[in-house]
């Protein structure tokens, strides 16, 4: 059990080891030693738990991902399975937007994510891909969903684009009414289909009627 323990310590020195370099130089100029001295433990001991530096960058990736949309989950309002689907992804775009560790890697080495976005989902999507399927569960159980068999992946593809554009939208001023726009888009394509139209009957109702 103490090893246990002790192991998790050293892993969690590491991990935010990682990110403080990272922060600090990006990618390409974080190395096994900066990330061992910040860490203080060996660099031997850091290929031990890590492997490589990019394993540890994308460790570090799926650790920040964990805390923060287990944070708003952990903040979501009460309501439907689908008020609190919107919650997640709208806020976890913010999440992506204001994390100083993603904030670094766009910024000095963008390409560090291209295999993520054109190749594979990486753990941190799958972690967010989860986190999705399991909020659409709860919709599926109240009613207020009618997800299909692609509705995570495509809420997954979703969420990423404006999260990965949302460097371009703060520079525009625009980020806040984006994240606006995708709770409005989000709660229209997660509404029932039978709910959507009696909606839609109550709205055009003739005034007196």
């Amino acid at each position: 059990m103490k090893s246990q323990r002790t192991s998790t310590q050293v892993d969690g020195k590491l991990l935010a080891a990682i990110r403080d370099s990272v922060v600090l130089h990006g990618v390409r100029r974080t190395t096994a030693n900066d990330i061992a001295e910040r860490a203080g433990m060996s660099r031997m001991t850091f290929y031990r738990r890590m492997g490589s530096v990019e394993n540890a960058v994308l460790a570090a990736l799926t650790q920040e991902f964990r805390s923060s949309t287990g944070a708003v989950r952990t903040g979501a309002p009460a309501g439907s399975g689908r008020d609190q689907l919107v919650h997640f992804a709208v806020e976890s775009v913010r999440v992506f937007a204001t994390s100083e560790l993603l904030a670094s890697i766009a910024e000095r080495d963008p390409e560090f994510l291209i295999p993520y976005v054109t190749d594979r989902f990486g753990a941190s999507q799958q972690l967010i891909l989860e986190q999705l399927q399991a909020l659409l569960n709860t919709g599926a159980a109240d009613g207020s969903i009618e997800p299909a068999a692609g509705t995570a992946v495509t809420l997954l593809l979703a969420v990423q684009g404006v999260a990965l554009s949302s460097r371009v939208l703060l520079k525009m001023g625009a980020f806040d009414d984006a994240l606006t726009e995708l709770a409005k888009m989000l709660e229209r394509y997660l509404t029932p289909a039978a709910a959507g139209s009696v909606n839609s009957a109550v709205n055009n109702k003739p005034q007196g009627a």
